[in-house]
Formats: C-alpha cells, structure tokens, sequence
C-alpha cells in the first residue's frame, strides 16, 4: 500500500523579536500543520513528522533547521507548529518544508533493519503568514492548488 497524506495547513505568527528592534509580527514568523496520514486505509501511528525552516535537498534531516516535531497518533493525525523566534534575525525566512518518517508497508523486522522510509514535501511559502492573525487553508485549497499544477504540467 502506498501511503497517503491528508493535510491541512493553518498557518499562523508566532514568537518575539529579539534580534531587532522591530515588532514581534515582523521579525518572526510561524507555521503550523495539522493532518491525517493513512497507511491504506488505517491510520499510520507512530510516524515521526518533522517540519522545517528551508528546503533541504539531501536524504538527510537538517535538524539545525527544525522548527517542530511530533509522532502521529494512534489514528495517524498530527499537530505540529513551529516559528523561528529561536533563529538569529537574519534567518526569519520560511520556505516551509516537511518530512514524514515512517514504516508503511514494512514489517518490524525491516524497520529494525532499515529504519524507516523518508517522505518530503515542499510547502507553498504562501502557507506562511506574518501579522497576529492566520490565515486558515483548508484541505479542499490545496487539492484544488495540487489538481491545477498537474493539470498545467499535463497539457503542456
């Protein structure tokens, strides 16, 4: 089975300058992401969801550019959140980023072997808002954003 990704992203400004002598709402910016992940039709528990600061082209998790970290539950849903209060304010920038690890389709031995699969996904940057209020996207936004790119990609 392959799995499948149900997101809804709700992004939202979060955090405190500190570096600048700037408002808060300014200097950070925040990101949160809540979803269903679906192994087949069960809910995929136990996957680890990690969401970061910038695009990272290697096979390999940069975890100085964390900004949140969570495992699904037992019906495979997730809440993560994260803002970069915690990076210099030289690095306020968000090109939201996310990788899913997890063990769909393998059994525990091969997981104890090979550890888990990784899955990464680029997040529009116009998920990320500044300002004190969100901006909410639902599910049904971003199916619509994911149909209209295949659709220009196919008719060309």
């Amino acid at each position: 089975m392959t799995p499948f990704l149900l997101l809804l992203l709700v992004p939202f400004v979060n955090g405190q300058g500190k570096d600048l002598d700037v408002p808060s709402n300014v200097a950070n910016r925040s990101m949160a992401i809540r979803g269903t992940l679906l192994c087949g039709a069960q809910g995929m528990q136990g996957a680890t969801v990690r969401l970061f600061r910038i695009y990272q082209k290697d096979a390999v998790d940069d975890l100085s550019q964390l900004l949140g970290q969570v495992h699904t539950g037992e019906t495979g849903y997730f809440q993560i959140e994260g803002s970069t209060a915690k990076f210099p304010s030289t690095q306020t920038e968000i090109e939201p980023f996310v990788t899913i690890h997890h063990n769909c389709d393998m059994d525990p031995r091969q997981t104890a072997n090979l550890g888990y699969k990784r899955w990464a996904i680029r997040l529009p940057a116009d998920y990320v808002t500044t300002g004190s209020r969100a901006r909410k996207v639902t599910v049904e936004q971003l199916r619509r954003r994911i149909i209209l790119r295949i659709s220009k990609f196919c008719s060309h």
